[in-house]
């Protein structure tokens, strides 16, 4: 019970900050990532170049194949994010169409979030 009534929260705080399916790169800093399953979609040498400190690496190309293995929960807190925002979109509408539950996309991606202030890992 108390579980679920965090998770709950957790959906409704991501809810409110997303609007039409997006999240802003500066609202993501206040998301706590230890309760949050962060997908970075980009490429491998993307990846390799830096990515946001906590992120689950899951490429695009990857994606359909590797998702059930990455989130297997549909009810799972997921902000998914890319270079921009293009990628994002594209995995978000597939989770979507799969039942996955508040499940926004970071505008602006990668850079505008180590902008924010999210910590960058190598």
């Amino acid at each position: 019970p108390c579980a679920a009534y965090r998770l709950e929260a957790i959906l409704s705080q991501i809810k409110l900050m997303s609007r039409s399916g997006h999240i802003k790169a500066s609202e993501t800093i206040q998301l706590n990532l230890d309760d949050i399953l962060l997908i970075d979609v980009r490429t491998q040498k993307e990846w390799d170049d830096g990515h946001i400190k906590g992120a689950t690496h899951l490429p695009l190309k990857d994606f359909k194949n590797k998702l059930s293995e990455v989130a297997p929960d549909h009810n799972q807190a997921i902000v998914v994010y890319c270079s921009q925002g293009g990628r994002a979109i594209a995995a978000t509408k597939y989770m979507n169409n799969l039942g996955y539950r508040a499940v926004p996309v970071v505008n602006g991606g990668y850079l505008l979030m180590l902008s924010a202030g999210h910590q960058n890992s190598k």
